[in-house]
């Protein structure tokens, strides 16, 4: 079985005690992000040309695979053709084309751009695996309600995106799959087949983290999760959860910095109940984890999330 235990952290997180830690506890997958509010690509590809590429060589000669987990439909289809072009973007619930948000997966000549851009963010990237995962923006109801778009759901018009991502993506790497993030209202299952290629990444941020899945408020997310593994292959199927996000715990950086809690029953038993499912790709987000973090609080709790996942994984 191809087994996966992840993280995923801010690429303005990145620091030796990562590396360390990582390839201490048996962690083997790494994903970088940036925060979708303040949207950094350029800052990340700068980056990435620069120091950052270096730390990912580190990273991947001792043995990590380095993902890139990245909210980018703002880049494949940049804000700025909206004044030429308003027909490549969404009808928001008012009637009115705007570019705030998404697309309208509708317009050929906007998929188009997204493909190629797709097929130049790949080259520039320069990932190793061959699993991708770029996702839609960041926000709920903000699909395109245009007459060709208004009958299908967010789910839907969301995988029409991505797969026009996976056409730009295979120009490039002939082998690449590519993830449909399961989250906010995408949570609930596509009607329209799911194309070769396009795998599940499941992200119940609307979860209770304080209690376990087999735990009755949590009920919906257990639907939600089996729902979905009706229409995915549980098999190539990836969990990406918030366990040790502590940027979510302190709002985004709307409160102080606080440790993330320190919870192994409920991983324990979380962990038992994925792979229960067939699952076997586990990852957690771990943003706003860096230096500082560590400094302050130490990595008690990153260590105990990853011996308890290399109990099940």
């Amino acid at each position: 079985m191809d087994r996966k235990k992840g993280i995923v952290i801010l690429y303005r997180d990145v620091c030796s005690e990562w590396l360390d830690l990582l390839c201490k506890e048996g962690i083997d997958t790494l994903g970088l992000h940036f925060i979708p509010d303040r949207f950094e690509m350029d800052g990340y590809l700068d980056w990435l040309s620069r120091e950052g590429g270096e730390w990912i060589k580190q990273a991947e000669e001792n043995g990590l695979c380095v993902e890139h987990e990245l909210h980018a439909l703002r880049y494949l289809l940049p804000r700025a053709l909206f004044e030429e072009h308003p027909e490549y973007f969404r009808v928001n619930a008012e009637g009115e084309r705007t570019a705030k948000h998404n697309a309208c997966v509708s317009s050929e000549e906007g998929m188009a751009i997204v493909e190629e851009r797709a097929c130049a963010l790949a080259f520039a990237l320069k990932q190793k695996g061959h699993r991708y995962y770029w996702w839609s923006d960041d926000v709920s109801d903000a699909w395109c309600h245009c007459e060709r778009c208004r009958s299908l759901t967010s789910s839907d018009q969301n995988l029409l995106f991505l797969s026009h991502v996976l056409n730009g993506l295979r120009r490039y790497d002939p082998q690449a799959e590519l993830c449909y993030l399961a989250y906010h209202d995408t949570i609930t299952p596509p009607h329209l087949p799911i194309p070769e290629g396009i795998f599940l990444e499941f992200a119940p941020i609307k979860r209770d983290l304080s209690k376990p899945l087999t735990d009755e408020v949590n009920r919906p997310t257990r639907e939600a999760i089996e729902s979905l593994l009706r229409v995915f292959d549980p098999s190539r199927a990836e969990i990406l959860e918030y366990w040790l996000d502590v940027s979510l715990y302190c709002k985004w950086g709307r409160l102080p910095i606080e440790r993330v809690p320190n919870r192994p029953e409920v991983w324990q038993a979380d962990f038992a109940y994925y792979t229960s499912l067939g699952i076997s790709k586990i990852k957690t987000f771990g943003a706003f984890v860096d230096r500082d973090y560590f400094d302050r609080f130490g990595n008690q709790e990153i260590v105990s999330y990853a011996k308890i996942l290399n109990q099940y994984l």
